[in-house]
């Protein structure tokens, strides 16, 4: 299988989900790399705070997983961490979710997986 890296950025502030990835089901060799902008401008992650991806499933089933944050900008996202990640056909609703020192919410862009 090849190996996937798939790169986007979302914007801390948007409620809807602002990009589509298309995942073949199965895919377990995908990495997604997310930044995050505040306005379009690029945001900075301050040392010490957590990220975790939350998918809700078509099933109604939901991952979670915590990531590592790469240089202060990246969120990165394997999926070889949870090999169900692209196990149902369907939308998957997802959210990363960027909590500060303290473990308050900082933001939760989302985006969407249509896998088939």
């Amino acid at each position: 299988m090849n190996y996937i890296k798939y790169r986007f950025t979302l914007d801390m502030h948007a409620v809807q989900s602002q990009i589509s990835i298309p995942v073949t089901l199965g895919d377990t060799a995908r990495t997604l790399y997310v930044s995050l902008s505040d306005g379009g401008l690029p945001y900075i992650i301050e040392d010490g705070c957590l990220a975790k991806i939350e998918i809700k499933r078509p099933t109604g089933t939901k991952l979670e997983d915590f990531c590592p944050i790469e240089k202060n900008t990246t969120i990165r996202y394997e999926f070889s961490q949870n090999e169900n990640t692209a196990a149902v056909e369907g939308i998957h609703e997802c959210n990363i979710v960027i909590y500060d020192t303290d473990g308050n919410k900082i933001c939760t862009p989302r985006f969407t997986m249509v896998v088939s």
